[in-house]
């Protein structure tokens, strides 16, 4: 009978030491920081030059969108449906909580962005374009409200857009295909 005994007092002492183990490394790593998003370069913009007649398609144009409304979900669902025409995925969430948008307004950290235009025509022709210092998310930044409707309907104007003079687009730096001169006709 001693036998048996001490062989549970020394299975119980190595199953307290092991759940003090983990519950040591549990509350560590509930306690450590976030690390950074391995994805978190990309938030910044990467200013591209583009010549006079090339176009910038929703291909070469990643987007991010941020709700400062009250209504839940809208970032997500704006996202997915610039995604599907064409548009790369960006970042969604919530806009900072001074940020007071009614419809919809596009941001960019690069004054002249041609690609920012691009994402403002997604939204009808009174959307506007605003040049921030800091990027909310990987692209353009696009930041709604609780009164917009939704995109416009797609167009020839809304798909692409022919740079008429030379300028800047925030796009991606990695697998952004080359813009392409238009050819009219």
């Amino acid at each position: 009978m001693r036998g048996r005994h001490l062989t549970t007092a020394v299975t119980l002492v190595v199953l307290v030491a092991l759940l003090a183990v983990g519950a040591v490394v549990g509350l560590r790593t509930l306690l450590s920081p976030i690390p950074p998003d391995k994805g978190s370069q990309a938030t910044r913009c990467d200013p591209t030059a583009v010549r006079k007649g090339q176009r910038i398609t929703a291909r070469q144009v990643q987007v991010s969108v941020f709700n400062a409304g009250s209504r839940s979900g809208r970032a997500s669902a704006t996202l997915a449906a610039l995604h599907r025409r064409g548009f790369r995925k960006g970042h969604a969430g919530n806009a900072p909580s001074d940020t007071a948008v009614t419809r919809a307004q596009v941001w960019t950290t690069e004054r002249g962005d041609v690609a920012a235009r691009l994402v403002a025509r997604q939204f009808g022709r009174g959307t506007r374009v605003r040049f921030v210092d800091v990027n909310l998310g990987p692209g353009v930044d696009v930041v709604i409200g609780d009164r917009l409707k939704g995109l416009v309907p797609p167009t020839r104007r809304t798909r692409a857009l022919v740079v008429h003079r030379r300028a800047a687009a925030c796009l991606p730096a990695h697998r952004t295909p080359a813009a392409k001169p238009h050819r009219a006709g």
